[in-house]
């Protein structure tokens, strides 16, 4: 059976916009031309404009609708993973960091909204959203292992920063294939050492 049309245009469309992904996350904004995306999704000058009206609205859709991805992982922590505390951040972490792995090409899209911050005011307040999202998903659960003494002390915005900050930094610094899977179980004990005590699986607690 032939694609329809409507879903010729969704598929011209995904190319379009994991051609702008790429190209945007390499050269920049300011660097990046539309021909440059054209020639990379195999469309013409022209096509981009049927899906994206500008520029810089693809630049937006690209990081926002990405962002809107991995969302449902973040925002409804107690929905989405289960057991104690330290289970619950255990396999919040797991999940996470295998996403980021994942999406080095949107955390360099990121890390060029967080340093133009007076150019790109509308994303950045997307992402600080986001943040402030997570921070209040993840909060009843911090506050719980906190009650039970395997989480340190500390505010709960100051630990979820944190953790967010060493997400971005895993996937910026190791440019490893998702695929090297001793490195990357490995950044996932890191990160879980950042709220507290690690509960081995044998049972010992190892800081």
């Amino acid at each position: 059976m032939k694609p329809s049309m409507e879903e010729k245009k969704r598929l011209k469309r995904d190319r379009i916009f994991r051609a702008a992904s790429k190209i945007f996350s390499e050269k920049g904004y300011f660097e990046t031309t539309v021909a440059d995306i054209a020639k990379e999704a195999g469309v013409s000058f022209g096509t981009v404009f049927t899906y994206f009206e500008t520029k810089e609205m693809l630049y937006e859709t690209v990081i926002l609708e990405q962002l809107e991805e991995i969302k449902p992982h973040f925002l409804d922590i107690q929905g989405t993973f289960t057991g104690d505390p330290m289970e619950i951040i255990t396999a919040m972490v797991d999940r996470h960091v295998t996403i980021f792995s994942e999406k080095s090409e949107f955390l360099r899209l990121v890390q060029q909204v967080l340093a133009r911050l007076d150019r790109y005011p509308a994303l950045f307040e997307e992402l600080d959203s986001f943040v402030s999202d997570f921070i209040e998903s993840v909060s009843p659960v911090l506050e719980e292992g906190q009650k039970m003494g395997v989480f340190y002390p500390d505010p709960h915005d100051l630990l979820a920063h944190s953790y967010m900050s060493t997400l971005n930094g895993m996937r910026l610094t190791y440019i490893d294939d998702p695929s090297n899977l001793r490195l990357w179980e490995a950044l996932k004990i890191q990160a879980i050492r950042l709220f507290g005590p690690y509960h081995h699986p044998d049972g010992a607690r190892k800081w």
